[in-house]
């Protein structure tokens, strides 16, 4: 991915500090990133800014399946409340049935 390019990418991991994003769309690892993704709950845009911290085009056992992790600067507080989203849909998909 150059340098002022955009692309698709689907969330894959997140924490506090970072996220790992699954694209085609690879940028370098070192590159200043502008991320862009709607809140599932209420479809407000979260906005982030981040470094690429690493990239790959083979993550997993299931064939290849390219992906890029992403050191965030200052996560608005947007980003604060899908984390917390997430942490209670892992929680209730944890929950016996």
């Amino acid at each position: 991915m150059a340098e002022g390019t955009e692309g698709l990418g689907q969330l894959k991991n997140v924490s506090r500090s970072g996220i790992c994003v699954r694209s085609s769309d690879l940028p370098r690892p070192g590159v200043a990133i502008a991320l862009q993704f709607e809140l599932p709950t209420t479809g407000i845009l979260v906005d982030l800014r981040g470094e690429v911290r690493w990239s790959s085009d083979r993550l997993g056992s299931a064939g290849t399946q390219s992906a890029f992790g992403v050191n965030l600067h200052e996560p608005p507080p947007q980003f604060r409340l899908f984390l917390r989203w997430a942490i209670e849909q892992a929680e209730k998909d944890d929950e016996p049935a």
